[in-house]
């Protein structure tokens, strides 16, 4: 199945949780510069901080340590730990240079350990934070805001699994596919600009009022030479700012509502034009195409609330592409997440996922000795903030069919998640 199956594009949420988290504060109290979930704030007043943030400078330190044991089935058995050390700043142009609206941002990270994915040999990925273990630059963007922040544009290397295709109640599992999913990272050229990789394009963000967002994006063909038998390596420290590999543009539009409780629902598609020569086939034909795509549609709904902390959750994604040329023609995902249940401690979350790829069945025809016609994957997550800053995510995730080839079954994997930021 090569290249396009691999769970080569693994998302990250974390950056724009924290920039979305500090803005939303800047309205209620001073900007002292320090995130929301940072163990920053239960410390001693930062002057330095402070001062860097009133000038327009944020900065922040992440590190994520896993511990993961494939217990049954897979390629093989036994147990792994990978971690992701993590730095970025946001500089505020109006304020540094009276540039207004205007924002750059930049974050880089070192990605270390042996990621269990090596052991299930699934499409989806175990950990969303796994990779080829090298210091690696992440995004570099330009932000210009226009017509009372109603309108965004942002150039530079950016990460789509950030903006596009997100389900804010799925963010909290772990396995990849439940961020970029597995439809996107095994179609879209190399994986896509999906983590840890990005790619070279412009975004246009368009929101006329609370309700709506319109979402446009251009992107570089591929993050990486299309080629490569290892998309990471080839791009091994994030500074292969490409062009010239054809386009992929992402086009999504979201709307919350409240019928009693909040939802969001979301539809969007993408497509690669001008691939190059000989990257996707028609699978019957063997003849190269220039092109793919898909739509996807998701919904995120509270069904269940009461006080400020208590909650209940539910989600649903669902994306389709061309059986001719796409490894993967049909994707599902649902989960449901249970926040504030344990007396006396009301940040704390648990959730059950379910995930769902399945094949093309031209792709499969071509093979159907070595090839199965799906891979899925339910996780079970718990996650502890043991304080503010730090968290402890205990994890199970079962597959079946993982890598969708016939000689594997299933495996079972256990895991562990611990979080600091600073």
């Amino acid at each position: 199945m090569g290249s396009k199956l691999r769970a080569g594009a693994l998302p990250v949420l974390v950056l724009g949780a924290l920039t979305t988290a500090t803005a939303a504060r800047a309205e209620d109290k001073p900007d002292n510069g320090v995130p929301e979930f940072s163990i920053a704030q239960d410390m001693p007043f930062d002057a330095a901080r402070a001062s860097l943030a009133a000038s327009g400078i944020k900065y922040g330190l992440n590190y994520t340590g896993e511990y993961y044991d494939v217990t049954s089935g897979g390629l093989s058995r036994g147990s792994t730990y990978n971690g992701l050390i993590e730095v970025y700043t946001d500089l505020d142009l109006e304020k540094l240079l009276g540039w207004k609206g205007a924002t750059i941002h930049a974050n880089a990270f070192y990605v270390h350990g042996d990621g269990p994915t090596n052991k299930t040999g699934s499409i989806f990925a175990v950990s969303n934070l796994e990779g080829f273990e090298t210091v690696r630059l992440d995004e570099l963007w330009l932000e210009q805001s226009l017509l009372d922040d109603k309108l965004k544009v942002k150039l530079g290397s950016i990460a789509a699994d950030t903006i596009f295709f997100i389900s804010d109640t799925a963010a909290v599992f772990l396995n990849g596919t439940f961020g970029w999913p597995g439809i996107l990272a095994s179609n879209t050229i190399q994986g896509g600009p999906g983590y840890p990789l990005t790619s070279m394009g412009a975004v246009v963000t368009y929101t006329p009022n609370d309700s709506l967002t319109l979402i446009g994006a251009v992107f570089n063909g591929s993050p990486a030479d299309p080629f490569a038998e290892d998309a990471q390596k080839s791009n091994r420290h994030g500074t292969d700012f490409r062009f010239g590999d054809g386009e992929l543009m992402l086009l999504e539009g979201a709307y919350k509502y409240n019928i009693g409780y909040e939802g969001t629902v979301k539809v969007g598609g993408w497509k690669q034009f001008n691939a190059p020569d000989g990257y996707y086939v028609d699978f019957k034909s063997g003849n190269g195409v220039n092109s793919d795509y898909g739509i996807y549609g998701i919904i995120d709904q509270t069904i269940f609330k009461s006080g400020e902390d208590k909650s209940v959750s539910v989600f649903g994604r669902i994306s389709g592409s061309p059986t001719a040329q796409s490894p993967m023609d049909f994707y599902f995902d649902t989960g449901i997440l249970f926040s504030g249940f344990v007396p006396g401690r009301a940040k704390d979350t648990f959730g059950a996922a379910f995930g769902y790829g399945q094949i093309s069945d031209d792709l499969v025809n071509t093979d159907p000795s070595e090839l199965k016609t799906y891979e899925s994957v339910v996780e079970l997550n718990y996650v502890a903030e043991i304080r503010n800053g730090i968290s402890l995510s205990p994890d199970f995730q079962y597959f079946w069919n993982p890598g969708a080839v016939t000689d594997v079954n299933h495996a079972a994997v256990w895991g562990a998640r611990l979080k600091v930021s600073y």
